[in-house]
């Protein structure tokens, strides 16, 4: 789902392109744009504290809020915790909801607190032309019931496209071989994504890959840029802002791209017999109400808008986890040998349950995301006034947040928080199976005499596959945010975590792993509310020998 998911979660873009991209396009407008933004500094002092929220303020420079947010979340949630206060980041005033109130909010209708105006607002959509109005419902009916539901379907081909492309452009490594695995990782994540969403017709071709992963990075640049604009300027600053011809152009080339593959299948569709193709493109078509199939344009930008919702924070996270391995090696071979086990021949990459049953990676990898995920989350815009349990009113118009790099280092939450432990959730799954196991087998009586003996009984993840789907790496709850929350929590996590399975599992089953001598994990990019990881950074691959 596009507006329903949180800006910082599916907009998580790579940093380090900023300073050349900034520069780009016309230098008179960049000069114009700079001289009217250090204009505005001057004439127009910041606006005062309306909001009406009776909370404390967290003080920091907005230069400080530009490049250091995590920290500074860190620092005040260790100052507040469990109390409601705001903070004045570059986007302006934002109120921060603990943990601990999070669930009173939740579950509130959209109209009383809304998720979707909050996105829409933060991506300028107004401009930028983000969000996919009246088609946001059907995307997230399509990725949960159509996507989510036929993943293992999906594996073989994701695992082919995989193969693809470390066959084509990831080195040999027959000795220790420095490699940026951050650029190539989005190739990937891109590749596999589009064979899904778009099939094979198009999933390699460049211009689409192109298209597909600077979209996203495109468009926050534009956001970016507008943001130093107050609003009333925004309307006439909007042509400042080369960004927006981009996506203009983008979505164009989308609908060119799109358009003979779409009316192929309209027109094949006709014949007796047709077999439809089986991927994102497809379910969409047949989604549309008859007046919408033949709308190219929309089609493209519901792909666009699909693309950078997941392509980036996907692969940036199987990024983070790939450094989380570099340093911690006392992890692979654990890691590895769960892979062997459970992926022991081709066959076992498509059976249904063969990635839920990678628990010790599933573990790995929501440990990797704690630590390196999102600096906050559950964004909403209060709609009508609402009153907290602890006495906080928050008036309508009021901009929440949650403090998710805050929550994510709460020792009461997470016990030794500051301590990477690959197998933290996957302990704590063990746990809550032991004491299912304890509670079920004291609630049974003692089985009569019997000539022949009863079956064993089933686990509980035998009878519920989601027992333990508390500490599963796509379980969301009120401490566990990088998906959203509630209704409107990410409905492609399932998805994600699939592919990113995937690709963890082939490395670490092909692949030894380490950092350069001396050196050690690299440091995230950090730009406003966004964290990524470095794209420059060097890690050592070698290829394994077959046992």
């Amino acid at each position: 789902m596009i507006e329903d998911a949180s800006p910082h979660t599916n907009f998580t873009i790579v940093t380090d392109v900023l300073p050349s991209q900034v520069l780009g396009g016309s230098r008179l407008s960049y000069y114009i744009a700079f001289s009217a933004i250090v204009l505005c500094i001057w004439l127009f002092q910041p606006d005062k504290r309306k909001c009406g929220v009776s909370a404390p303020f967290y003080k920091a420079s907005r230069l400080k809020w530009m490049f250091s947010a995590d920290t500074l979340i860190k620092d005040s949630y260790s100052k507040f915790r469990d109390t409601v206060y705001q903070i004045k980041t570059t986007e302006g005033v934002r109120t921060i909801i603990p943990a601990s109130l999070v669930g009173e909010l939740k579950g509130l209708a959209e109209d009383t607190l809304s998720a979707r105006t909050a996105v829409r607002e933060a991506m300028l959509s107004e401009y930028t032309n983000l969000c996919a109005g009246q088609h946001t419902d059907t995307l997230s009916l399509l990725l949960k019931c159509k996507m989510t539901g036929q993943l293992a379907r999906m594996t073989p081909q994701l695992k082919e496209e995989l193969e693809y492309i470390i066959a084509t452009e990831f080195p040999e490594c027959e000795e220790w071989t420095p490699f940026k695995i951050q650029p190539f990782m989005i190739r990937t994540v891109a590749r596999l994504s589009g064979r899904v969403f778009v099939g094979s017709a198009l999933n390699r071709v460049e211009e689409w890959m192109d298209v597909s992963i600077n979209f996203a990075v495109t468009a926050f640049l534009a956001v970016i840029k507008l943001q130093f604009f107050p609003p009333w300027m925004r309307p006439a600053a909007q042509y400042l802002v080369s960004e927006l011809c981009t996506i203009r152009r983008d979505l164009e080339k989308a609908q060119s791209m799109l358009t003979p593959i779409i009316e192929e299948r309209i027109r094949d569709g006709e014949t007796p017999g047709y077999e439809k193709p089986d991927d994102f493109a497809q379910w969409l078509l047949d989604a549309l109400p008859e007046d919408q199939k033949g709308d190219y344009y929309i089609q493209g930008k519901l792909q666009l808008l699909l693309s950078a919702a997941s392509i980036h924070t996907t692969s940036n996270l199987t990024t983070d986890c790939i450094y989380d391995l570099a340093v911690h090696q006392d992890m692979q071979e654990l890691l590895r040998e769960e892979a062997r086990e459970v992926l022991e021949d081709d066959e076992a990459w498509g059976k249904k349950d063969s990635m839920a049953r990678l628990k010790k990676l599933d573990s790995f990898i929501k440990e990797s995301q704690r630590l390196s995920g999102n600096v906050t989350s559950f964004i909403r815009k209060v709609m009508k006034p609402i009153d907290l349990s602890d006495g906080t009113h928050l008036p309508a118009g009021t901009n929440l947040l949650a403090p998710m790099a805050g929550v994510a280092v709460d020792s009461r939450y997470y016990p030794d928080p500051e301590v990477f432990d690959g197998l933290r959730f996957w302990k704590l799954r063990q746990q809550q199976h032991s004491t299912s196991s304890s509670i079920s087998t004291a609630s049974t009586p003692s089985p009569s005499p019997s000539p022949s003996p009863s079956p064993p009984s089933p686990t509980d993840e035998q009878v519920n596959p989601n027992a333990n789907g508390k500490w599963q790496f796509t379980s969301i709850s009120d401490t566990a945010m990088n998906f959203g929350l509630g209704k409107h929590a990410c409905p492609g996590r399932f998805f994600a975590s699939c592919e990113i399975k995937m690709i963890l599992a082939y490395l670490l089953l092909n692949y030894d792993i380490k950092l350069k001598d001396g050196e050690g994990r690299p440091a995230p990019n950090m730009f406003m509310m966004t964290k990524s990881p470095s794209t420059t950074a060097e890690i050592l691959f070698r290829r394994r020998t077959c046992s």
